[in-house]
């Protein structure tokens, strides 16, 4: 496992909030609110877990989560700080 950046090095990397959204799949297109959001939920540990993807993301704050079944999607707000590089394992950076 890698050891952790001194704290300054957290400060300089790059931040923002921007709008990610999702497909609904068959099966979550008849999902309740709650089984939704724990679906959100989940897709988004799935990319913060990934050394593939280049940014964390924050868990979208209520009101800030869009569900449209009819497009078939779900969009999230969603603030975001990219990786440090100890997390980019396998990445060009």
């Amino acid at each position: 496992m890698a050891s952790q950046p001194p704290p300054d090095e957290y400060d300089h990397r790059e931040e923002g909030c921007s709008l990610f959204e999702w497909p609904l799949s068959d099966e979550a297109r008849h999902m309740g609110a709650g089984e939704l959001l724990d679906s959100l939920i989940d897709a988004i540990r799935q990319l913060n877990a990934d050394p593939q993807w280049d940014r964390t993301l924050i868990f979208p704050r209520f009101g800030d989560v869009v569900v449209d079944r009819g497009r078939r999607q779900v969009s999230a707000r969603c603030m975001w700080k990219i990786k440090p590089d100890y997390q980019r394992k396998g990445t060009k950076k």
